[in-house]
């Protein structure tokens, strides 16, 4: 590598060095770096958990999640990435291809220091897929100054197989005056081969699958009108910014008594402000949705109809609130003062 001396028109050689040598550590400096800086690694990363312990006592470096909702394992080398690096990330992937929404938004919310509502919302904001989406897949990511022959040759053929799974050099250069500059670099797979290399084929997790139906619900509640209250409101003072969105969900319903499409709920939750853009409020309107058919909503589906295949993850449509409760909504609204 070399540095560019503009204004005598040379160049100068930077010298490569190694992690070690300059009495630098993964859990201590390159850990951290990536930590703040995740972009390094070529892509955008929202990381949600560092040195995650997981069940066998083993710390898993960095976890990170994809704008694709990908759950991604970081494993950091420093000067060398060893022989059994890939088999120790898999096994961490392994583990955390279990997780369901919610224990990864209780993994953020742990590592935040906050609640599981904000660390929800976070994530919502982050990645560009509906929520639904949220660890389908998982990657690998490898990092390491140098890789050994045995380790290239295992992620190689993992590809084949189909596991996402890639490594990325991080190279150290001292600067004549001894600064210490970064070169990251991925390996595997190369850029240039991006374009030309058949997508990952989604295979299906039947018993993830099967886990996450189990909070799928479209049974009514059969509560009298003050028990009805009493589980809106409660609803309404949670905070986060799922609520906030919720409530305006309801005012749009109760905007009209009709029945109200998707796309028209869309255009005026944009309009109030909600998402950056029409592609971002859809995915928010697709968790109000799933929202509405987790189990213990029973109440909000014996307040609010609407049309779905029936299925878990099936799109709904036409919700209205029901004529007989419309008066229920905009009291317990307006007690909130949000009416």
């Amino acid at each position: 590598m070399y540095k560019v001396d503009i204004e005598n028109k040379k160049l100068i050689k930077l010298n490569s060095t190694n992690f070690a040598v300059m009495g630098l550590s993964e859990p201590y400096d390159i850990e951290d770096w990536i930590e703040k800086t995740p972009l390094v690694l070529g892509e955008e990363y929202l990381i949600i958990g560092r040195q995650y312990i997981l069940p066998s006592g083993r710390e898993l470096d960095l976890l990170a999640i994809d704008k694709g909702g990908s759950l991604s394992i970081i494993e950091l080398k420093r000067d060398n990435s060893g022989i059994e690096v890939e088999w120790q990330a898999i096994k961490y992937a392994s583990y955390c291809s279990r997780f369901l929404p919610e224990d990864i938004f209780e993994i953020y919310a742990s590592y935040l220091k906050t609640d599981i509502e904000e660390a929800q919302a976070k994530i919502e904001t982050f990645i560009e897929v509906e929520l639904e989406k949220l660890n389908e897949n998982q990657r690998i990511v490898l990092v390491s100054k140098e890789f050994h022959s045995d380790v290239i040759s295992a992620v190689l053929w993992l590809r084949d197989f189909e596991i996402d799974i890639e490594c990325i050099r991080l190279k150290p250069y001292l600067t004549p005056d001894n600064q210490l500059i970064i070169s990251p670099e991925k390996i595997i797979p190369l850029p240039e081969a991006k374009d030309y290399v058949i997508g990952k084929q989604k295979k299906e997790k039947e018993v993830k699958k099967s886990k996450i139906r189990s909070t799928f619900s479209l049974e009514k509640s059969t509560l009298n009108e003050s028990e009805l209250k009493t589980e809106l409101k409660a609803t309404f003072l949670k905070s986060s910014d799922q609520t906030k969105r919720l409530i305006k969900f309801f005012k749009i319903l109760l905007s009209e008594d009709k029945k109200f499409i998707r796309k028209e709920i869309i255009n005026q939750l944009f309009h109030e402000g909600i998402g950056t853009n029409e592609g971002q409020t859809g995915r928010f309107l697709s968790n109000i949705s799933q929202y509405f058919t987790k189990t213990n909503n029973s109440h909000l589906r014996q307040l609010v109809s609407f049309d779905t295949g029936g299925g878990f993850g099936e799109m709904k449509d036409n919700y209205k609130i029901e004529t007989k409760y419309r008066s229920l909504v905009e009291e317990v609204l307006s007690n909130l003062n949000e009416i």
